[in-house]
């Protein structure tokens, strides 16, 4: 990416196929689409209580911050998607590159190395938000693609060349299969607005809390992988 000329965000991308107002909501579906970010977040604070005592007290804070996260990722997308800006745009963006980044921060303590995951918790979330704020304040989209993309090419190769620490694979699996759903319907909005009404955008915030839950369900239901020693 530091050979890539810098990257503006499209001025376009407000124009969402959906713009109907309902009950005084302007872009309803867009903004109502988000409450299910907030069930899963609370839904997974609940989920991680006295099942995941055996959790090092390190990730118990990065699913804790990944689960706040996706609670501020509720509203902050649903104030974007009334008011749909550059500068609501922000509030949208924080909130996911926290996601982002708490996950990539466990995903490298389970596979790789936990002291790793550990260390990197706290410098790879203030890249995250430093991210959104360099866009904000320079308008180039570079180093927020590098933290929302990353994540996304970088834990199926740890899920494939690193053994798992906790079981629930198939969980991750399935979060990262639904958030390439989810960016296909977002890419396809127009497209799919062309035969439904409400466009791909609100199908797109419902895949995505569906990836969350999967990775939520994962970590609650989760035990030690017990390797057997080699005689």
């Amino acid at each position: 990416m530091l050979f890539l000329p810098p990257l503006p965000q499209d001025p376009h991308y407000h124009a969402f196929a959906d713009q109907r107002t309902f009950w005084h909501v302007p872009n309803f579906w867009n903004v109502l689409s988000n409450l299910p970010f907030l069930a899963v977040a609370f839904w997974g604070i609940r989920a991680l209580g006295s099942s995941t005592a055996f959790l090092e007290k390190w990730e118990r804070v990065a699913y804790s911050i990944l689960l706040a996260g996706v609670a501020m990722v509720a509203f902050g997308s649903s104030y974007y998607h009334a008011w749909p800006d550059n500068a609501t745009l922000f509030w949208d963006r924080l909130p996911m590159a926290i996601v982002f980044m708490s996950l990539l921060a466990s995903t490298i303590g389970e596979r790789v190395s936990m002291r790793a995951g550990r260390w990197l918790l706290g410098p790879l979330i203030v890249l995250g938000i430093a991210s959104v704020i360099a866009w904000r304040l320079s308008g180039d989209l570079r180093l927020y693609a590098v933290v929302q993309f990353y994540p996304m090419l970088a834990l199926p190769l740890m899920l494939i060349l690193f053994p798992p620490r906790y079981s629930g694979v198939a969980g991750v699996w399935s979060m990262i299969g639904l958030y390439a759903v989810a960016k296909i319907l977002e890419f396809y909005d127009q497209g799919i607005g062309a035969l439904l009404s409400t466009g791909g955008h609100p199908w797109k915030h419902v895949a995505g809390a569906a990836a969350m839950l999967c990775y939520v369900n994962a970590v609650a239901h989760r035990r030690p992988v017990i390797t057997e020693p080699v005689s």
